[in-house]
């Protein structure tokens, strides 16, 4: 038997940042999505939108708006989206990777009965793509808030099963649905791929998307029990690996072995939702940072805010930021260093705002109230 990769906590942090493309960052838009095979969607809009804090700070010259119209307008689409991790965009390529979720989708007592999704159907073959709204019945109700109506919820699940996809959304935000094979390449268009086929490749996937990390990690990232990460990991490419007071069930993928070194030059905020932060205990495993997300707490139970960024400099987390987007000027709420953040920390904050300032298109920049 092979012995285990050895590797230190400062070089899997390396692997961990260069994986992720953050440093050294992506060539083109196209990279992303590939590498990190989901990035994550959230209605958030209070700095901009997740998946567009993704995908900047890995390309640093494009403005949110820009990104968003390279993803969008391509003569084929890049992206569906789909609960992935969580509701997500996708590489269209992966659609048959997800077979094995949408099986499980249509097994579950919310998949609607045939009349409802022969109503969809029909009503996408005759008018094209539609949101929520155009799919409802005359009569039908909007689901408010939270909660789901009837039509919503049947939606959602022809989503997940794959009798719908998603690759556009109209300029309110709103999701166009769509039919698959309008979309989808007949090679794409498919479910034969047996589960452990669909998930020794999304392990792989995911091994190359992290880096390094353990069996619950690769598990979090496909939101599948670890139970099935176990049983499936020995059989992909991932190399069973230790780190000091890390678990013992580790994995690395070879493809992330020997990244460059880190660039002393980048200051970099990351989205609250990036792929690098979004699970904590592998953040708290990786740069002793404890990341929170406390928008949904009252105002008087935040400890940092409510949107938080991390700061990102020289593969450490060394501090956070508050941060608020009001018309043209992007607002510093709050900042908190860590205990151990280098002096020169205030300085490369500095620098991340307005390298994000650049990114949201040319806002003013500014400290708000302490």
């Amino acid at each position: 038997m092979t012995p285990p990769l050895c590797l230190t906590p400062h070089e899997a942090r390396r692997i961990a940042v260069a994986s992720t493309l953050l440093d050294p960052a992506a060539l083109s838009l196209d990279d992303v999505p590939q590498r990190l095979r989901i990035i994550q969607l959230d209605s958030i809009t209070t700095l901009a939108r997740a998946h567009q804090l993704t995908l900047t700070a890995r390309l640093p010259h494009l403005t949110t708006s820009q990104a968003d119209t390279l993803l969008h307008h391509q003569p084929r689409p890049l992206t569906f989206e789909y609960p992935a991790h969580a509701h997500a965009l996708v590489p269209l390529d992966d659609w048959p990777l997800w077979a094995f979720r949408r099986r499980a989708a249509r097994r579950r007592p919310e998949y609607p009965p045939p009349a409802e999704r022969c109503r969809i159907l029909a009503l996408l073959r005759e008018h094209g793509p539609l949101t929520h709204a155009g799919l409802r019945p005359p009569s039908a109700q909007a689901s408010a808030g939270w909660s789901w109506g009837p039509v919503k919820r049947a939606v959602e699940f022809m989503l997940w099963a794959g009798d719908l996809i998603c690759v556009h959304r109209t300029a309110g935000w709103q999701r166009l649905f769509d039919l698959p094979e309008r979309h989808l390449p007949d090679h794409l268009h498919t479910d034969t791929l047996t589960d452990d086929a669909c998930l020794t490749t999304l392990l792989t996937h995911a091994g190359r998307a992290l880096g390094t990390a353990t069996t619950s990690d690769l598990a979090d990232y496909l939101r599948i029990p670890t139970r099935h990460a176990t049983r499936l990991l020995p059989h992909t490419p991932l190399l069973p690996t230790t780190i000091p007071h890390w678990p013992p069930n580790t994995w690395t993928h070879p493809d992330a072995l020997n990244p460059p070194p880190a660039s002393s030059e980048q200051a970099q905020l990351l989205g609250p939702f990036d792929n690098l932060v979004w699970n904590r205990p592998r953040t708290r495993r990786l740069f002793g940072f404890t990341h929170v997300f406390e928008a949904y707490k009252p105002a008087e139970h935040r400890t940092y805010g409510y949107y938080v960024c991390p700061l990102l400099t020289d593969d450490q987390l060394t501090a956070r930021a508050d941060l608020t987007r009001n018309g043209h000027h992007l607002t510093v709420l709050r900042t908190h260093a860590e205990p151990d953040a280098p002096a020169d920390t205030p300085a490369r904050l500095d620098q991340a705002c307005r390298r994000l300032q650049h990114t949201l298109a040319g806002l003013a920049f500014g400290a708000g109230p302490a």
